[in-house]
This record gives C-alpha cells, sequence and structure tokens, in this order.
C-alpha cells in the first residue's frame, strides 16, 4: 500500500508483516495512522481475512477511532470486527468459553462501587477492622496482585511485612471465593480470567492463536504482567506481532503498567525488528524542543531524537503567581485572550494538573469568569445512583445470583426488608448454601424472618420473576420502562417531586434512550450491559466540544489541543512528592510533563505559584525541577505586577478587566535557597564525578548522613555518603 501521506518510516511499518516488530513512535509521529494503514495493506493487498487480525488498544475511542479510519480506507462489509480494548476483547472470549473455569457464561461484571461492597463484606468475614485497613486500599493493592499475573495461589501473605499487602493477600482468595459465588468479575478478573482460560484450555487457546494471524497492539508501553501474558500466548500461532509504544508516555506505573515490557521486547521476542517513527506531525519546533529536553534526562528510555518540520511558534510561556487564585486568574485571562484574539474555540484548549484537587479552585474561577468546561473524570453517567439503581435490577434479573446488586436494592425503594431481615437472610443463606435470591424464595417457608417480612420478601421475588417473564415478551426499552415502574422506583421519585427528584427521572428517560439507540444498532441487552461497565474517562471527551476542558495529566494522553495550560508546575505537585524518594516513580514524573507537553500545538503556558492552599493547608512550592530543563533561550517568562488581583467584570464574551502589563523576558529557572539543614530534600549538588544533581532523600545524622541524589542522564540515582562523595551544595 503506497500512500503518500506516510513517510518511509511509516510506510516500512506498514509493510513489515512478517515477524514480531516493535514501532517506537514518539508523541505526534502518526502511529494511528501506521496501524491503520498496516491493517488495510493486510487485507486489500495481502488477502488475509479480516477475522484473522487482531488490534487491540486501552481506550473504547482510540478503538473507535481506528474502525472509522479503516472504514474509511476498505470497503464497509470487510471492516475488522476484533479491533477493541484488551477489556473489551477478553469479555468477548469469556462470554463463549468461561463455563471451562466453571462461571456462568451471564457473569456480571462488578464495578468499583460493587467490589468495594464486596469487599467490606469479606472484611467482616475475616475479622479485619476498615479503619485499620481502608477498603479501597486492600481492592487497590488485590488489583495489583491481578495486574502482576498473581493469583490467590501465588500470592504469600508473609512475603509481605505486616500491613495492608498482608492484610490483602490473606484477604484475596476470600474475595475472589465471593466473586465466584456471585458469579461475578471485576474488571481485573477480565484480563487474567481470559489468560488463565488460554492456560487451562489448549483447545480454546489453539483456535484463536490460529485465527488471529497477525495481532496488533497499541500503547503498548501501558501493558501490565497480565495483558503481556495474554499478548504471549495468543501470538505463538504465527509469530506475527506488532506492539506499538513509546517507553516516554508510560505513566501508569501506579495501575500495573510495566514499562519493561517495551524496553525488553527484543529480548522476549528475539528475532523482532525496531523501526522509530521521529517525526512529529502536532506540535511547534519550541513546544517539541521543550519536551524533549525535559524527558531526556531519564535514564530508562530508548534513545530517540524527535523532530519536525513544523514552525518554530510561540515561545513556552512560563507564570509564576503569587498563589493559586492568582494562578486561575491568570489562566482564565489568557483563556479569553486566546478565544477573543487569536479565535481559538474554548473547546481548542485544556488546562491540565497533576492531582485532582488542584481543579476546584480552577473551576471556582471559571465560574466567575463564565468561561464554559467540562471536568474529564467527574462523577460518569453511568455511575449516579439512580442509573445503578436501574441497572442493579436489571442484572438480578439477568443473574439471579448476583447478591451484590440484589443487595444494592432489594430495599430501595423502601419495601420494608430493612437492614436485620437482611442480616437473617444472609445468615440462613451461609447455613444452607442457597444464594440470597434463592434464600427469598424461602422466606416464608423456612420463617428465618418474622412474617410481615417474610412476605414482603415473598412479593419482591414475584416481581423479579414477573419481570423477567415480561422481558420475553416485550422490547428491552419497554422492559426497562416496566422495572422503572413496577419496583415502584420511578412513582417514589415523582412523588417526592423535588428538584433532585426530577433531575433524576431525566436520567432514567436518558437510560431509555441509551437502550433503545442500542436496540436499533443490533446490540443486545448483555452486550449494552457490558458497555456501561466498560466506559471509561477518555471516551466522555466530547469531540465536538465547545467547552475548556479540565483533566489530569494521566487523564490527557491520546488527546491533543490547539493551546494547553500545565498548572501547578511546583517541586512537591510535579513532580509529585510521592516520587522523590524512588528512581522508577521519579523518572514516570518527567515522562508525564513530558506528555503534557506534548499535547499542544500552537501554545504551552506553564503556571506555578509561590505559596498554595491545597488539602486544607497553605504550602511554600518552590519551582518544578522540571523546568530548569526546558531549555532558556524558548521559555519567556511573565512576572505578577500588579498589587491586587483583577476581578472579572462580566464574563463569557467580554474582554479581560484592564491590569498593569506583565513583564516578560527569557530565562533560566533560579535555583532555590539553601536551607538551614545540610542536604535537604530538593537541594542542587554538583558530584565530580556524575555532574549536577537533586537530593530526593536524606537518612541518618551527620556524622553518618547519607543522601539519595538523581542526576542527569546516563547516571540516574545514587545513593551517596556525604562524608565520602565530597558533594557540593549548591
Amino acid at each position: 500500500m503506497n500512500s503518500p501521506s506516510l513517510n518511509d518510516q511509516q510506510m516500512e511499518a506498514v509493510h513489515c508483516t512478517e515477524g514480531p516488530l516493535i514501532v517506537i513512535a514518539g508523541a505526534g509521529s502518526g502511529k494511528t495512522r501506521v496501524i491503520t494503514h498496516r491493517i488495510a495493506h493486510l487485507i486489500l493487498e495481502r488477502n488475509i481475512a479480516p477475522d484473522q487480525v487482531l488490534a487491540i488498544t486501552f481506550t473504547n475511542k482510540a478503538a473507535g477511532e481506528m474502525k472509522e479510519r479503516i472504514r474509511q480506507m476498505i470497503d464497509l462489509s470487510q471492516s475488522p470486527s476484533w479491533i477493541s480494548t484488551f477489556h473489551s476483547f477478553c469479555l468477548r472470549i469469556l462470554r463463549r468459553h468461561i463455563d471451562t473455569l466453571g462461571y456462568s457464561v451471564d457473569f456480571a461484571i462488578y464495578d468499583s462501587q460493587d467490589q468495594l461492597t464486596l469487599i467490606k463484606q469479606c472484611m467482616k468475614t475475616a475479622n479485619i477492622d476498615k479503619d485499620s485497613f481502608p477498603p479501597r486500599t486492600l481492592l487497590s493493592c488485590i488489583s495489583g496482585f491481578k495486574n502482576d499475573f498473581l493469583f490467590p495461589e501465588n500470592v504469600d501473605p508473609d512475603s509481605f511485612s505486616y500491613g495492608n499487602k498482608y492484610r490483602a493477600a490473606e484477604l484475596y482468595p476470600i474475595y475472589q471465593d465471593g466473586l465466584r459465588k456471585n458469579n461475578a468479575l471485576d474488571f481485573d478478573d477480565l484480563l487474567i480470567q481470559c489468560v488463565r482460560l488460554f492456560q487451562n484450555s489448549q483447545e480454546v487457546l489453539d483456535r484463536y492463536s490460529r485465527q488471529f494471524r497477525y495481532i496488533l497492539v497499541d500503547e503498548f508501553q501501558d501493558t501490565n504482567a497480565t495483558q503481556y501474558n495474554l499478548i504471549k500466548l495468543l501470538s505463538q500461532a504465527h509469530n506475527n506481532i506488532c506492539v506499538v509504544g513509546d517507553d516516554d508516555q508510560s505513566i501508569y506505573r501506579w495501575r500495573g503498567a510495566n514499562i519493561e515490557n517495551i524496553l525488553n521486547f527484543e529480548k522476549d521476542f528475539a528475532e523482532a525488528r525496531t523501526i522509530k517513527l521521529e517525526e512529529n506531525y502536532r506540535s511547534t519546533q519550541n513546544i517539541l524542543k521543550a519536551a524533549s529536553s525535559v524527558v531526556a534526562e531519564n535514564v530508562s528510555r530508548k534513545p530517540k531524537t524527535l523532530w519536525t518540520q513544523n514552525v518554530d511558534g510561540d515561545p513556552i510561556t512560563y507564570y509564576r503567581a503569587r498563589d493559586e487564585m492568582d494562578e486561575a486568574e491568570y489562566v482564565c485571562g489568557k483563556v479569553q485572550n486566546l478565544n477573543q484574539e487569536d479565535a481559538l474555540s474554548f473547546g481548542e484548549i485544556a488546562v491540565l494538573y497533576r492531582t485532582n484537587a488542584q481543579s476546584r479552585v480552577m473551576e471556582d474561577v471559571l465560574r466567575r469568569w463564565q468561561i464554559p468546561y467540562q471536568l474529564v473524570g467527574g462523577l460518569k453517567f453511568y455511575e449516579r445512583k439512580e442509573i445503578k439503581d436501574i441497572l442493579s435490577y436489571v442484572k438480578i434479573i439477568l443473574n439471579p445470583g448476583d447478591s451484590i446488586s440484589l443487595k444494592r436494592i432489594v430495599n430501595v425503594p423502601p419495601r420494608g426488608i430493612g437492614k436485620t431481615s437482611l442480616e437473617k437472610l444472609e445468615a440462613y443463606c451461609a447455613r444452607t448454601g442457597l444464594s440470597l435470591s434463592e434464600g427469598l424464595k424461602q422466606a416464608e417457608r423456612d420463617r428465618f424472618v418474622a412474617p410481615a417480612a417474610a412476605r414482603k420478601m415473598t412479593k419482591f421475588m414475584e416481581m423479579v420473576e414477573d419481570l423477567a417473564q415480561y422481558r420475553e415478551e416485550k422490547s428491552e426499552a419497554d422492559f426497562f420502562r416496566a422495572v422503572m415502574e413496577r419496583s415502584n422506583y420511578a412513582p417514589s421519585l415523582r412523588d417526592e417531586n423535588s428538584i433532585e427528584s426530577r433531575s433524576r427521572l431525566e436520567n432514567l428517560e436518558e437510560l431509555i434512550s441509551a437502550i433503545q439507540q442500542a436496540e436499533e444498532e443490533g446490540r443486545s441487552l448483555q452486550e449494552f450491559l457490558d458497555s456501561c461497565s466498560l466506559v471509561a474517562d477518555a471516551d466522555a471527551v466530547d469531540d465536538e466540544r465547545g467547552a475548556l476542558l479540565l483533566m489530569t495529566l494521566h487523564s490527557c494522553k491520546g488527546l491533543e489541543f490547539r493551546s494547553v495550560f500545565i498548572i501547578g508546575m511546583e517541586r512537591g505537585l510535579l513532580p509529585h512528592a510521592s516520587s522523590m524518594g524512588e528512581n522508577a516513580e521519579y523518572e514516570e514524573e518527567r515522562r508525564l510533563c513530558y506528555v503534557g507537553f506534548t499535547r499542544a500545538r500552537e501554545k504551552l503556558f506553564l503556571t506555578n505559584a509561590r505559596t498554595r492552599r491545597i488539602y486544607g493547608n497553605t504550602f511554600n512550592y518552590q519551582p518544578s525541577d522540571f523546568l530548569e530543563s526546558v531549555p532558556g533561550e524558548i521559555l519567556q517568562k511573565e512576572n505578577a505586577a500588579y498589587s491586587e488581583p483583577p476581578s472579572p467584570q462580566g464574563g463569557y464574551g467580554r474582554s479581560r478587566p484592564t491590569e498593569e502589563p506583565k513583564k516578560t523576558e527569557s530565562w533560566q529557572v533560579s535555583r532555590p535557597s539553601n536551607e538551614d539543614v545540610a542536604y535537604p530534600v530538593g537541594a542542587r549538588v554538583v558530584h565530580a564525578k556524575f555532574g549536577p544533581g537533586v537530593v530526593i532523600r536524606r537518612e541518618g545524622n551527620e556524622d553518618d548522613l547519607k543522601v539519595d541524589v538523581f542526576f542527569k542522564a546516563p547516571h540516574g540515582k545514587k545513593k551517596l555518603a556525604v562524608n565520602i562523595a565530597k558533594l557540593i551544595q549548591l
């Protein structure tokens, strides 16, 4: 396939179809274009059947974009059906074959709230105090075990010191047993159980490894151990595996991503070829130079040199505010100017930050300026209480063994099955080995609750069974509406007749619209429920957005904007304080900064504050270490020159209030003054061999002081005894 839109390296990656291949695709280098052209090349020119091509990525948005691009390149009827996220792919396999593992194919998928309910039950069973061991923390540890491809039998509690991981290891088998009893999987199970399925059933593995002659994996730097095992198993028959990614954009270590997967790909696939995409089509030269200078100081990376034919563009603008309010006012003023003077729509601008807590002040000031904005990562539609309630009703109708969903709605709206009755039901089911739904049916016969409560339990199950029968006769939309009415959920909201209840009714109507759309698209009810469970933050970004986007740096990957603001460029926020003690985490902070920089196409603004109130306290922050990596000749500083912050007169559509002009200059970040303590965390030092570095950890007293110092590439982190190393503190 000879396309004039591809450069030589991209064309090579498209045509190199046989054997393992790793494509190192720098930010904005056209990796999606390569993947879609490669798939089209296989189908159109190599005559490969579409269902023999598997392409996997991380978000529904990315998968949808791939499908649409390929549809435009080949006949619609030939469009591959196996382009999806990891979770969607594994779900599709499990819906067909999970009975091999002892589950029913109509298993439920537990979201974070369902998981939290279950883990609390397990902690109660195991007599683990939730105040001493936070349930969410234990869930995170269990998720980490699964991401590292560790089943309960592989995790020995005694291998951990006493603490959260120790307790999580104890709880892991109990939690998994709870999932199995409810015929449910959590999100991590979709991956790890799929790999277990392939390991346990050679027949199933042979079927799919032979079917998928060509496998492509996008964003390979974000894969964890379980995903890597999945790919290795699927590619064993044909060995035609192409992975595309950028180690400099590996920013999800905290959720299990293993950068070693991309760094060591050639070791695991000995005959692998490597092709580098180094031409950037997105950003100006100045933005690219700034981003490359920041990430180049990392040690754990594949060497690459990004370049672009784009113009130099504006210098990078840096503003050091007095405080977080001044910072937000500055950003709003610049956003207003970009909208009015440069004719940028608000949807072409993004404000990025390291932590969610930073958005509050920004939101307050944006509202005062009447600038429309969208907060990415806020409460999503399918997480709203009324939506989860109705979906829980539907889930127990489809899967009566789902006790988490049943407990959520058995007394919602109130129907006289209170906490005491529910506890007696659970005790009865524990004794008899019945599921909660089966126990409800036996309430009047076995009399384990008061007669009045027993009648209400029977009536509840009669309603569930009637709705199951009703579904057989009606459309899915009619079925959903019947669930809302016969459960008395919608009538109770109408009776309440408050602003909140009316809003919830409107959301329920939107749910009806969603299921109608799914029906029109030919999706089954189970597929609709699955899609509700697999929505991600990045999928919520509206492509036709007319509002400024606020999001964390972790949420912005895969997006691009004409102008980007990165706020909170301070030591302690970016890099985050939690990263200062470990080299791997500190390097990931640099990559996070690189990802933020490369979201910008034309203009990049960096801000921080001398003092910041956050988490209920006020901190005096030094400028981010990463600012020092930006070449001084492309960094333009704007100082806060006025004595009091202006307050906006009017808002959206009006000019920003007149203020004293800001002083502009090219500069290098000034170094903070020394503190009283010797070699404090954050201090700048020089070593005779390793050169300049920053202290990221200290231990011991003055006579036996040891410090961890992060030096520039290629040295990285070093642990040094101060009395021996002869460090010079700047």
